[in-house]
Order: structure tokens, then sequence, then C-alpha cells
């Protein structure tokens, strides 16, 4: 660049294979904010003929690190284990900063969503180190992925003294590295050198290692605290695939981490299908919808074994805790700026984002190979669902408001209080495009879009086999099933407030336990007429 900074990034043959890291990488530049043209800045050190050769093909600033001759027999064992790249590493990087060049170095496993130089500090720094955690300076910043490094005299001695260990130190394995590294390059190392450290936020420069990122504000996200390539490469594509779908556009921040992994993962069935519904504070209180939610499933007929395969998303902190407390899968999903933990009234305009709020969540569970049950949590399971669900290689099965005895008419009214959602291409194209709906539709809800959405062909064009629930067995108060005997859930659906649902629905399931599941008359749903005023 015209102040002498570039950016270096080092790649092997794994790397570099089609769809690959370095691919993604790349990718992740192409389709970021204002990162784009940072791509002819880059150069691409390649340990390997076979990287060096498919960085070429790509047009890209390649250049090949040679290898490491062993100083000694003891050297050669640690050089033969890769450790090499090290060592030449520390000296390529010496040379660049000794020719007046300062520099990013980024591990290929880093997407670059934003363009990271305008959140850089410029008041002196020799330099910037991202470690995750932007407080503790004892992590040393060699085998961090992304730091940044100012060229001076100050920056030049470190390598050196970095490079030079390499003759005076007597390394005989991996592990005497590792140790003469955290000697080397620690703080007080670097206090002595009199070099300015910064470490970045991680709200900026985040990673898979953060419980979540907050896409309104990232700008690079860093594989850290991943096991193998493989799983970088799919949680990264995950990524960079819901950055290009959402990007700037939501105040939710995006589904990434170990809490979502173990949540997710902990209650999958053996197929990857989990049961998902949305909690807040609202609906914790004691004897609240999620008490009322929990007794329908442990009073149902063979439900109470579905509870193991339930995620609650709160939405808010009281939520998750309580969620934590009842010993329940829990996902806590961070919001920026909006307030969900208080009763959202029907069509409201918190209503509308926390709709909104859900279909993107939603979105990002497909994206990681799972298919699911939407539940809202006005709805009472008196039977298992599962054996009411086809499963014949429908894409989408969605209950209705009102059905016309026709299960693929898409003539049929919806409602995303209950729905079955297979993982695919198609479907995860489905939530994109529902998703991106809502920056058109100001004031609509989400189930409104969905339905403008089906009018339109949307379920056509995409390829997405529907199936419309009958009502006889996914009742609803805008259409009580006629035959109690067959029913297996029961939606407080045309109703406004939880107050009204909450009275109804008691009285729903107190019928059902009276009656056992034999024939009965459904109890009218007076509070909720009654609650539209």
């Amino acid at each position: 660049m015209m102040n002498r900074t570039l950016v270096i990034s080092q790649v092997n043959k794994e790397q570099a294979q089609e769809n690959g890291m370095l691919r993604l990488f790349i990718r992740s530049l192409q389709e970021g904010e204002g990162t784009e043209f940072l791509i002819k800045h880059i150069l691409f050190v390649t340990v390997d003929e076979i990287a060096f050769k498919q960085c070429s093909i790509l047009k890209l600033n390649c250049y090949q690190l040679p290898s490491m001759e062993p100083l000694n027999s003891s050297e050669e064992m640690v050089l033969s284990g890769g450790l090499d790249m090290m060592w030449g590493r520390s000296l390529l990087l010496g040379e660049v900063l000794r020719h007046g060049y300062s520099f990013i170095f980024t591990d290929l496993d880093v997407m670059w969503l934003r363009n990271p130089f305008p959140m850089l500090s410029y008041a002196g720094e020799d330099m910037q180190i991202y470690n995750g955690e932007p407080n503790n300076s004892s992590h040393f910043f060699f085998i961090s992925g992304f730091y940044s490094v100012a060229a001076n005299n100050k920056t030049i001695a470190l390598f050196d003294q970095l490079y030079a260990a390499r003759i005076d130190s007597k390394i005989v394995n991996g592990k005497d590295m590792l140790m003469f590294l955290l000697r080397s390059i620690s703080r007080d190392a670097l206090q002595r050198l009199g070099l300015k450290v910064h470490f970045l936020d991680a709200v900026y420069f985040s990673g898979l290692s953060q419980e979540a990122i907050d896409i309104t504000k990232v700008t690079t996200v860093h594989a850290d605290c991943c096991p193998s390539e493989e799983a970088k490469l799919a949680d990264l594509t995950v990524l960079v695939d819901a950055w290009k779908t959402y990007h700037r556009k939501s105040n939710v921040t995006l589904l990434v981490g170990n809490a979502c992994t173990q949540s997710m993962n902990g209650a999958a069935m053996a197929n990857k299908t989990v049961i998902i519904s949305v909690l807040n504070k609202a609906y914790v209180e004691k004897n609240g919808m999620l008490d009322l939610f929990l007794r329908s499933l442990g009073e149902g007929k063979d439900t109470g074994l579905l509870i193991k395969h339930l995620v609650l998303v709160a939405v808010d902190k009281t939520a998750f805790d309580r969620c934590s407390a009842l010993g329940l899968h829990c996902y806590q999903l961070v919001t920026d700026g909006i307030d969900f933990s208080k009763e959202v009234l029907y069509m409201s305009d918190d209503f509308i984002k926390m709709m909104w709020s859900r279909t993107l969540f939603l979105g990002n569970v497909l994206r990681r190979g799972y298919n699911f049950i939407f539940t809202d949590m006005d709805v009472m399971w008196l039977r298992n669902p599962f054996s009411h669900l086809h499963h014949q290689g429908e894409d989408l099965e969605i209950s209705c408001d009102r059905y016309n005895g026709q299960p693929y008419d898409q003539s049929n009214s919806i409602n995303t209080g209950f729905y079955f959602v297979a993982s695919n291409n198609k479907t995860i194209a489905l939530f994109d495009e529902w998703y991106a709906a809502s920056h058109t539709s100001k004031g609509m809800k989400e189930q409104d879009v969905l339905y403008r959405m089906k009018s339109q062909g949307a379920f056509r064009r995409l390829g997405i086999k529907v199936r419309f629930l009958d009502t006889a067995y996914f009742s609803g108060f805008c259409e009580d099933s006629r035959d109690s005997r067959r029913v297996t859930t029961v939606h407080a659906n045309c109703c406004r407030s939880i107050k009204a649902k909450l009275t109804d629905l008691k009285r729903v399931l107190e019928m059902w336990k009276t009656h056992n599941g034999t024939s009965f008359r459904w109890p009218p749903h007076t509070a909720c007429a009654h609650s539209w005023g």
C-alpha cells in the first residue's frame, strides 16, 4: 500500500486444495465490506510446491518459503516435524520489517468481513494483537492468527532476537521450541525491548471461541479453539454464508461458537433433528407460559421423552437463567438494542422484531445441518407429533390457521407457530430469501411475508415440497379439531395476550387430563375472544 504496509498469510498444500481454506479466505475478502481491493496487497507465503502452484493459478502474490537446513542432528528432528515453518516465517517477517514494510499477519482461517485497518489503533503502537482476550496480555503473538507489526528498530530487534535464538538455543523437540517461544516473546520480553503493544477488542476482532458475534460490528473472525481443518471449514463456511445474506441488516448476532454447538448437539436426535422454541422473561414467570408448555409435554401421550430434544432460545438473561435452572438445553440469543424481556403484544413493533429475529436464528440452525420442529410456547403438545409428520421427502410441513382438506394445496393458509423443516440447500435458500424480504416489508410480520412469498410462487421456484398440516391433528383456536381423540397439538392462535392464552390453554389442558385423551368437546376460548377488545 502507499504507506508501505502489506498483508501476509501462509499457505500449505492442504489449505490450497479445491474448496479448501485458501479459497474460503479469498471468498471472505471478495464478499466482505470494503475488503476486495486488499487482495492485491496480500503476500501468500507458500510452504510447499503444491501450495505455490495453486496460489499461482489463482493469480495471487505468491512466494515459496525455502526449506530450512538443519543446524545439527538434534534440530533435524524438529524441522522434519514441520516446525521449520516457524523459523522460516520468523526470518521472512524480520526481513520484511528490515526493508521498511509494516505488515498484518493473518492466518487463512481468519475471515475478513470488513476492512480491519480503520479499527486498528494509530497511536504509536509497535504491535497490535488478537488473542481472543483483549484484557489478557499473557498470550504471545507468534501463534496468534492475526497481528499487526509496524516496521521500526524495536520490532526488527524482536524478530532478530527470535531468529537468533535458533542458533543459541538447545532445542531438541517441538515442546522445547514452544517453551522457548513462551519465554522469548513473553510480556516481559516485549517490555524490555520497549515495544508498545495493543490488544485488539474481540468485539471487532472476534473468533469462534466467542459465544456470539455481533454482525453489526465484527471485522475479522478467527476459527480459534477449533481442532481440525475440516471443522474450521464447516463453521467458517456457515459464517461467510450468513454474512453474505445478513450483513448490516440485523440487530441479531450470528449463531456461532461452543454455546450453540453444545445446545444443538446435546438436544439432537440421531437424525440431527431438534425441537426449538423461543423464551423471554414474560414467559418464565411462575405458572406462566413456560411452565404450562412443559406441563403439556409432561402430561401428553409419549411426549415426555421429547423434552431432552428441546432447545429453548432465550432472548434475555432472566429467561436464560430460568431455563438453565430447569436443566434444559438453553441458548441465549444476543440482541443489540432491543428489549424482548417484556410481554410483546401481537403485531406490535417489538412483536414483529422478535419474529424476524427468530427467522434469522432458525436459518442459521439449518446452515449447521440440523432439521427442526419450531413450536411457539403457546402450543400444547398433547400427543407426540412425529407420527403425523410424513417424512416422505417434504422439505417443509407447516400448520394452518384454517385447513382446506388438501395437504399439498398451496392456497392453504399458514401459521409459523408450528412447523417442521428439513435442512437442505432448498430450505436454506428459502430462509435466506424470507429474511431478506424483511427489509422491504416494513410493518409486516414474518408469517405474512412467508404467505406472500408462497402466493408469489417462491416454494415452487425453489423446488420446495410443502405439506400443510391438517387441523384435525394440529389444532388451534382459529379452527378447533373436530375430533379430540386425534388431536396432537393445540395452538392458542387468534389470541392477542399472554394472559388470555394462559387462561384458555389451561382449560384445554385440564379438559385433556380429565378425559384422558378420549372424546370431549373443547371448552370455549372466551378469554382469547375478549383479548381483542
